[in-house]
């Protein structure tokens, strides 16, 4: 065999196959070509939607922070100190503001945007947004809001913020056209609606919520009411687990009737849900059997009540609702 094996090369042309194409000439790209032009436009409207995209990305990043601190600040919650309307209150003025400092941003940036292209830049913190506002519904005591009603207090319109400005520059252009319409017709100090008056079409902007993103962030709340059924057992309050227990039981009941579903995450929170539901009905079978010695012998956590604990397997799957 030749010793050279290997070392052959194969020479295409004059210049010899790849080393040829990159000593080629290199023609110069026309800038008036229309065909450049369109690309240069192309580029530009990615770049800006790249960039819109990621500022929604840190948007959200800071929905979730905030969301998690106003979970954690609800967790306080306790009988024996009686802060509930204390830490209600708290919650309440830190979920506005959140509407206010946060939503409103996306609210702009998604302002004459397909809403859809950017939803997943805020799916993350729009679902620990709605586990922290059902949470605190829930201690509070309210009834949680619905898909429509949440969507509406993501809705906003100018005269909710800076009614003034467009009453003032509304005024201006009425002063310069002395034929167009009034101010006072355009813009409203009470509200704005989105009627075929003139600058009506921009009085309005919303945050979209998806409706996957609402049932998403309802399952994510599972785990908060379990958490708060462990502590108040823990606090002595032990008559507040069946009350969690029931909720938690009429929940998982409204998750197994959603048929169709299309999204891989919606499995995976009704596996979490389930686990927090049997972690629930374990603190309830506690202190159905040991009355007021569950809270010192423990619950779910402790050793002894680890037999109780239910292992999930594919063929213990519940059936669900067939119809």
């Amino acid at each position: 065999m030749s010793t050279y094996r290997g070392n052959k090369r194969q020479h295409f042309g004059k210049g010899g196959g790849r080393r040829g194409r990159e000593h080629g000439d290199a023609g110069a790209v026309d800038e008036n070509n229309p065909v450049i032009q369109c690309f240069r436009e192309y580029a530009a409207i990615l770049d800006a939607k790249h960039d819109k995209y990621e500022r929604i990305v840190k948007i959200s990043r800071d929905i979730t922070i905030e969301s998690k601190r106003i979970i954690f600040l609800l967790h306080t919650i306790d009988a024996r100190k009686n802060n509930l309307r204390k830490v209600c209150e708290e919650a309440k003025e830190r979920l506005e503001a959140i509407f206010r400092n946060h939503f409103v941003n996306i609210a702009k940036e998604l302002k004459d945007q397909d809403p859809y292209q950017y939803a997943r830049a805020y799916t993350n913190g729009m679902q620990e947004f709605i586990e922290a506002y059902t949470f605190y519904e829930y201690c509070s005591g309210k009834d949680i809001s619905n898909w429509d009603a949440i969507q509406q207090k993501l809705t906003y319109k100018k005269s909710q913020y800076d009614v003034q400005s467009d009453v003032e520059s509304a005024t201006e252009k009425d002063n310069l056209n002395p034929g167009s319409d009034s101010p006072l017709d355009v813009v409203s100090t009470s509200t704005l609606t989105t009627t075929a008056k003139k600058g009506s079409e921009t009085s309005e902007m919303a945050c979209m919520l998806h409706p996957q993103d609402f049932v998403l962030g309802l399952g994510d709340l599972s785990g908060e009411i379990m958490r708060t059924c462990v502590n108040s057992l823990g606090s002595g309050n032990s008559d507040s687990c069946f009350q969690h227990c029931r909720f938690m039981q009429e929940l998982y009941k409204g998750f197994l009737s959603v048929t169709a579903v299309r999204s891989r995450d919606f499995s995976h929170k009704m596996v979490t849900l389930r686990q927090s539901l049997l972690k629930s009905e374990n603190v309830c079978y506690n202190v159905t059997v040991r009355g007021g010695e569950a809270a010192k012998w423990g619950t779910t956590d402790d050793v002894s009540s680890a037999l109780f604990q239910v292992q999930l397997s594919k063929d213990d799957d519940d059936e669900g609702i067939f119809f």
